[in-house]
């Protein structure tokens, strides 16, 4: 039926979807308890059993749903089932996250990917469909791709003069042209994709410039647009603190300081690609200021849910964790989320210590956390080990992590399955 139709409104009041689509979980019960009224025989009015949800009104109410919801309502009929793998409804849906990426600091050692409980169908996150993957170093994770580049064989820095975006869901791959010439060593680069506002990626790489004695270091940014296949210099200086973790949400680059407590929010013009970065801002985090003789005890972690930037921390004791999320569009306030309990996670009342040289030490360190699934990833003290902490149940469980060395780098990995079409594109015209 078209939904333009004038009989379409009338049909779809009867379950009040025209009305507000934020409550449509309350509405999809209703249509469940139809669907299942249908099956037992009941005999129900003619022009009740007409379509008269299109996809597209279906897929659009499925994607304001928690993932758990979700995947309760993709039993209720095989066509809303298909929407979770059709290429072009499941770019809205939610997906289930895999794990935790993580690469050891070793020269040439594999990415691997400490699994959650409820992962989908396996991937090759050792990207063995790329050539010489044995040779690649994890630099960053953006809404299932990753950007990587190829390491030296004459020194231990990574190249990113040679370096690759690729989907391990899609096994798809492509390679970047070269930068401007800078050191090897002085650059951060951080890749940008958000599928809801972009079917294009970009990545944004600061270059430490040369300073004057006594003057605050600078970055200077260059920027690629998949658009068009170009780095394009962009007249933007940051300080040369901002190169921590970054979020990519709704074309806005959320950047942590490495010491200050606060992150930088910069925002990315698709339609100019000659000037990609128009404002910038800089946003406080909540909590405790961050102090080198805390750390690791509260080093909080910025991560998203639902579009929104959030902040989990744990207090000085670390018998608490609290979980913050920037709210309002203007006044950007931070509002508390969750208060967890870790003591009773844990079984025991001491999670702080103190060593040797008078430095604070928690039991565990926040990586990762995803409201929408309910998880946190923590890491334990002294082992490497991964922790998987639910807050449906508040219990801690021990994820399968095959290693005991030092980590580089470890990144939260929820798969992208749809075809790239800008990773396609680039590929043939290379």
């Amino acid at each position: 039926m078209n939904p333009g139709s004038s009989r379409g409104p009338s049909r779809l009041s009867c379950f009040g979807i025209g009305r507000n689509f934020r409550s449509g979980q309350h509405r999809l019960m209703k249509i469940t308890s139809f669907l299942r009224g249908k099956q037992k025989g009941m005999e129900v009015n003619q022009e009740m059993t007409m379509p008269f949800l299109t996809d597209e009104l279906v897929v659009e109410i499925l994607s304001r749903l928690p993932l758990k919801s979700f995947c309760r309502f993709k039993c209720v009929c095989k066509c809303w089932l298909a929407f979770s793998s059709d290429p072009h409804h499941s770019q809205k849906l939610p997906r289930t996250p895999t794990g935790l990426l993580y690469q050891k600091c070793d020269y040439g050692s594999a990415i691997h990917i400490a699994r959650l409980p409820s992962s989908g169908r396996d991937i090759d996150t050792s990207l063995s469909f790329v050539p010489c993957h044995g040779n690649l170093r994890l630099m960053d994770c953006s809404n299932g791709l990753l950007l990587c580049c190829y390491e030296g064989f004459t020194k231990y820095f990574p190249d990113i003069s040679h370096s690759i975006v690729c989907n391990p869901a899609t096994e798809e791959w492509v390679a970047l042209p070269p930068t401007q010439s800078g050191s090897d060593s002085d650059y951060h680069v951080m890749l940008c994709f958000d599928p809801l506002w972009s079917q294009h990626f970009y990545v944004v790489k600061f270059q430490k410039c040369s300073s004057q004695p006594g003057v605050h270091p600078l970055n200077e940014t260059e920027i690629f647009s998949s658009q068009d296949f170009t780095w394009h210099s962009s007249l933007l200086k940051s300080e040369d603190g901002f190169h921590s973790r970054s979020h990519f949400i709704h074309g806005v680059l959320y950047v942590e300081h490495s010491s200050d407590h606060c992150v930088l929010a910069m925002e990315i013009d698709a339609s100019d690609t000659c000037t990609q970065l128009v404002k910038r801002r800089t946003i406080q985090l909540p909590g405790l200021p961050f102090r080198s003789e805390m750390s690791p005890c509260c080093r909080g972690r910025v991560a998203q849910s639902s579009g929104v930037l959030c902040y989990a921390q744990q207090e000085i004791d670390g018998c608490v964790m609290q979980i913050w999320s920037l709210e309002g569009s203007l006044s950007e306030r931070w509002v508390v989320k969750h208060r967890l309990n870790m003591v009773n996670a844990f079984g025991r009342d001491v999670l702080v210590h103190t060593d040797s040289s008078g430095s604070l030490w928690s039991d565990y360190y926040i990586l990762a956390f995803d409201l929408d699934r309910e998880v946190v990833i923590l890491g334990e003290h002294g082992t490497w080990k991964f922790l998987l902490f639910t807050l449906n149940t508040r219990k801690v469980l021990k994820l399968r992590t095959p290693t005991t060395c030092e980590l580089s780098e470890k990144f939260y990995y929820v798969p992208y399955y749809c075809k790239f079409p800008s990773l396609s594109a680039s590929r043939d015209t290379r």
